[in-house]
């Protein structure tokens, strides 16, 4: 990969508060020759690597990753939850998406939320955040196990292996978890489970009862979780929180493989979700009008961050209208992605000033919806790449910080329900509205925008990322891939640097507080008539950069917003 100095905006005084507040390189970034993880706990990063070095592969690293982020941080997966898995299998060069979201119970119904009376009254409080009615059926399980299966080398128990013994032996609880835990200490309490956790950063929290569900796993595979011993206490806990899942819906469930999203950009092939995510959508739309807009090699600056906003305006208005599951809805992919329409919208965002967001809701022909008979039928990113150039970028969640906050059987269980619409056009946790598309049904996927990305430069992969976040994931990590590919900055770098979001609805620009971007920045765009709105953060990302450009090199960051760090030899 060509590299290049830094960019300028990076001032010495930008830098020593960007290391003031969320930690020096060296703590999340390193390098490695062979084989390396990146994770958001530094425990689950060293479950990959000691996978890779008993002889496993990417997709094997992969599994035990994301089994030991279920154990170490349960505010934002686990088996309880779903993700999307993107491998690059280097002995054949193909590209596989396989999609483990959680998915509706098949009593699910469009009005479910509103027939119950009952109306957000704060964060993570709605019908739809809390409670039996708010988990779908998991899809993790099921997706760990088709994993290691398809693309593996290793045996399920060995996977599991290092996960079984965080479980038991127990993991220091981190900053993110703590913060986490304080946040929801109230609701907490209310589960048998997790009021007994000591979640006080440097605690050490032991998972005993997850460690019996993890010892099935590993002895009868997925089986004993969709339909099994620990199913049928799964269907209990449910129920006894007031939800509508039945055993039956377990048994059903399904993986899902998919053909990735891809476009030419910048030099590079982008390969990225499909739908149910509409952030590969964003991705791929967003990239066709930078390209339209500033060119090839574009500078770091006010300009391309101007464009930047005003390129996600139109996807995220196309997800609201057009977006559902694509098992049960047909969504118009070409008809969004038309030359025409990508030049329109970059005639918009070429402009020096910020447009209204109505400007970019570009209508396509409207298409049939399909039948939705169900015979149609707290989140966190790792990235791996093992010895043989093998490559996987996996996202996985219980959507909000421990799903809908109980337990079952020590799993930690999804409210995943919240990524639905809402009848009556409430928006979501992250401020989402979507469209009739994307109303609860039987067993529906919702929409999401877990964004798992890897990047080809001369047909071989150059960039592995994904990023944590709710809405903010695409924006996060398009962002950090345009930091390595454009601007020459190395995986620490970019993992680290300020970065903003926009979403359309609401009008406003956000940008971070942790990594605050430039103040002249924020002055100039704030000229070009954009309402600047801080938030903490922007997402949380993980990336290895893969450089062939001599001897191999894996530079490999956890973000350090979430503390996590990479590991690997």
């Amino acid at each position: 990969m060509t590299r290049w100095v830094s960019m300028s905006f990076w001032s010495v005084s930008s830098l020593l508060l960007l290391g003031l507040a969320i930690g020096s390189p060296g703590e999340h970034a390193r390098v490695f020759a062979n084989e390396a993880v990146a994770a958001d706990h530094y425990e689950a990063s060293k479950a990959g690597a000691e996978v890779l070095a008993a002889g496993g592969n990417a997709a094997d690293a992969a599994a035990a990753t994301m089994l030991a982020l279920g154990v170490v941080n349960p505010a934002s997966s686990g088996l309880g939850g779903g993700g999307f898995a993107l491998y690059y299998d280097a002995a054949t060069g193909e590209l596989s998406f396989l999609d483990f979201r959680e998915r509706a119970p098949r009593a699910s119904s469009e009005t479910m939320f509103e027939d119950s009376g009952q109306r957000p009254e704060g964060p993570a409080n709605a019908p739809s955040q809390l409670g039996g009615l708010a988990a779908g059926v998991p899809g993790e399980p099921a997706g760990i196990e088709a994993l290691v299966h398809r693309f593996g080398k290793l045996t399920l128990r060995e996977v599991v292996a290092p996960a079984l013994r965080l479980a038991e032996d127990g993991v220091q609880v981190s900053e993110a978890l703590a913060k986490m835990g304080r946040a929801f200490d109230v609701q907490l309490r209310k589960d048998t489970v997790m009021s007994k956790w000591e979640l006080a950063p440097g605690s050490t929290l032991r998972r005993p009862a997850l460690a019996r569900v993890l010892r099935a796993f590993a002895e009868h595979g997925a089986s004993v979780i969709y339909g099994g011993v620990i199913g049928t206490e799964m269907i209990e806990a449910v129920r006894a929180n007031g939800g509508i899942m039945t055993l039956d819906d377990l048994r059903a469930y399904r993986v899902r493989t998919r053909v990735p999203l891809e476009t030419e950009a910048f030099g590079h092939r982008w390969f990225t979700a499909p739908p149910p995510s509409a952030g590969g959508f964003t991705m791929v739309q967003s990239l066709s009008i930078l390209q339209e807009t500033v060119g090839d090699s574009p500078s770091y600056g006010a300009p391309l961050l101007h464009a930047m906003a005003e390129s996600w305006k139109g996807p995220f208005l196309d997800r609201q209208r057009y977006f559902g599951d694509p098992d049960q809805v047909i969504i118009p992919m070409q008809k969004m992605l038309a030359p025409s329409r990508i030049e329109r919208r970059a005639e918009l965002a070429g402009r020096d000033a910020a447009q209204p967001s109505a400007e970019y809701a570009m209508p396509v022909e409207w298409t049939r919806t399909r039948s939705t008979s169900p015979d149609n039928a707290g989140t966190t990113h790792l990235c791996v790449v093992d010895r043989d150039g093998n490559v996987a970028s996996v996202t996985t969640t219980v959507n909000l910080p421990f799903g809908a906050r109980f337990t079952a059987g020590g799993i930690v269980m999804n409210d995943e329900m919240d990524d639905f619409s809402r009848a009556g056009g409430q928006a979501n946790a992250f401020g989402l509205v979507g469209g009739h598309r994307n109303l609860p049904g039987p067993w529906k996927r919702p929409v999401s925008t877990m964004s798992p990305t890897i990047v080809l430069e001369n047909g071989e992969p150059v960039l592995c990322v994904g990023a944590s976040g709710g809405s903010r994931i695409v924006t996060a990590t398009q962002q950090v891939a345009m930091n390595v590919l454009l601007h020459g900055m190395d995986a620490a770098e970019a993992v680290a640097a300020p970065r903003i979001h926009h979403q359309a609805i609401p009008a406003a620009l956000r940008v971070e507080k942790i990594a605050p971007l430039d103040s002249t920045l924020q002055e100039a765009l704030v000229a070009r008539g954009h309402t600047i709105e801080p938030i903490h953060n922007v997402a949380n990302v993980q990336a290895i950069v893969i450089d062939q450009s001599g001897e191999r090199r894996l530079h490999a960051a956890s973000d350090p917003r979430k503390g996590g760090r990479p590991a690997g030899r």
